[in-house]
């Protein structure tokens, strides 16, 4: 797994439940398939996730944010 460092830690990117609409527009922006829903929420596998940050821009409600 490719994780971006920096300063401190690594970056992670994460999903709000409480502004996730569950809309899915994350879903198909992602390179490797990270993102599902659950519950009616976006979840993303940390795991899998390579942050490319391609969901950030996807989301219409700015659920999605990374730590950087």
């Amino acid at each position: 797994q490719t994780l971006i460092e920096f300063i401190g830690g690594y970056m992670i990117v994460k999903v709000n439940p409480e502004i996730c609409i569950g809309c899915g527009a994350c879903i198909p922006v992602c390179p490797v398939d990270a993102i599902t829903l659950a519950n009616g929420k976006a979840t993303i596998d940390q795991e899998t996730c390579i942050q490319c940050l391609a969901c950030l821009s996807e989301c219409p409600v700015e659920a999605i944010s990374s730590n950087v």
